[in-house]
């Protein structure tokens, strides 16, 4: 029976589980890392977990439509996720939350211009002009995918958690 590494050392698995990366859930596990960094009084934390975030945001953007692709390969093969390249909300919502958090505790430029990018993506693409909500899944375009506003997934968390924590955070950014 095979039994793990004994080295401090991780080695990562060259199978399609092994390459997966998904910028969403890296960057909302990033605002967490800031969130400690807060709590512990340790800005090494903060200021680590903003490089790394301003490195997966630039990975994970994509240069030629915009937006945050869903799923990636970290050698650049194919996925084996067929939706690897859809816009979805949550991922756009939890990486504008890091950057302004970021931002906010940094004072780090290029964390403004992302959630600044940010903004405008997700209320040019993912509103809906005629009823107050946003759309879940847009194509890689940035183009409504499925007009579901709500389902298994898509539900009433993400979103208004996230403008809240925004907006609080720029609150305290004007005074």
């Amino acid at each position: 029976m095979p039994s793990w590494p004994r080295s401090r050392t991780a080695s990562l698995i060259d199978c399609f589980e092994g390459r997966r990366v998904n910028p969403g859930h890296d960057l909302e596990a990033l605002w967490f890392m800031i969130n400690l960094g807060l709590r512990l009084n340790r800005q090494d934390i903060i200021d680590k977990s903003m490089e790394i975030a301003l490195r997966v945001i630039d990975y994970g953007w994509d240069r030629q439509y915009g937006g945050i692709f869903y799923f990636m390969d970290r050698k650049g093969y194919p996925t084996q996720e067929l939706e690897w390249d859809q816009k979805l909300w949550w991922v756009h919502i939890e990486s504008a939350i890091c950057m302004i958090k970021g931002y906010q505790l940094t004072g780090n430029e290029k964390a403004l211009e992302w959630f600044l990018k940010l903004d405008d993506y997700l209320w040019t693409r993912f509103k809906d002009p005629e009823y107050p909500e946003w759309f879940g899944y847009l194509n890689r375009r940035g183009e409504v995918l499925l007009p579901l506003k709500g389902g298994k997934w898509k539900g009433c968390f993400h979103v208004p958690r996230g403008l809240y924590q925004i907006s609080t955070i720029l609150e305290q950014i004007a005074r």
